[in-house]
């Protein structure tokens, strides 16, 4: 591997994980408004965790309470929308390599956000049909449009991992410095 194919795939993974961190806490912002709402609805704040853990457990799960079921439901939450971003971060990397995000790109990631959700709308419909049928559709579509707007900040996430690989570590600067510097006795 040559080292300009090696620096892509750097780069390529760097994106990626700040995808990742990005997708993460898009998705426990998502996770905190569904919470709110369920609260305000006169709910138990575990009803769309539980809603999602049907995916895992069956339809017996689903009830307005905590239950063991519930974190699972939170895992999968956190594991399927934090791949998104993985996925996003990748592909966007490579397109806002040039150091600046273009006008509007919260907005156009918070509408990536709600193509997500009317997409993975459909693919429950099939795998987990509970979910479309009962989940809090407004409340998911905010939530959703959250998520995707905290999917804007992976570029900066990109640029301070870069940072970060770039300086050395803080034993090297010692040493470095002990050895320029002049010797007292």
């Amino acid at each position: 591997m040559d080292a300009a194919s090696a620096e892509k795939s750097h780069l390529t993974l760097r994106d990626a994980l700040a995808g990742l961190q990005a997708g993460v806490l898009g998705t426990l912002l998502m996770i905190a408004w569904l919470m709110l709402s369920s609260a305000s609805a006169g709910y138990s704040v575990w009803i769309v965790p539980n809603l999602f853990a049907t995916a895992i457990y069956g339809p017996e799960v689903y009830q307005n309470h905590f239950l063991r079921a519930s974190w699972p439901g939170i895992a999968l939450i956190l594991a399927i929308y934090g791949a998104c971003g993985m996925v996003w971060g990748a592909l966007c990397g490579a397109f806002l390599r040039s150091g600046h995000r273009p006008r509007f790109f919260a907005l156009t990631c918070g509408i990536v956000g709600l193509i997500v959700y009317y997409c993975f709308n459909l693919i429950w419909k099939y795998t987990a049909p509970l979910i479309p049928l009962y989940g809090p559709s407004r409340a998911l579509e905010v939530g959703h449009l959250l998520w995707g707007m905290a999917l804007a900040k992976a570029p900066l996430y990109s640029q301070r991992i870069a940072e970060a690989a770039t300086d050395q570590p803080a034993a090297h600067q010692e040493e470095a410095e002990v050895r320029s510097g002049e010797v007292i006795l």
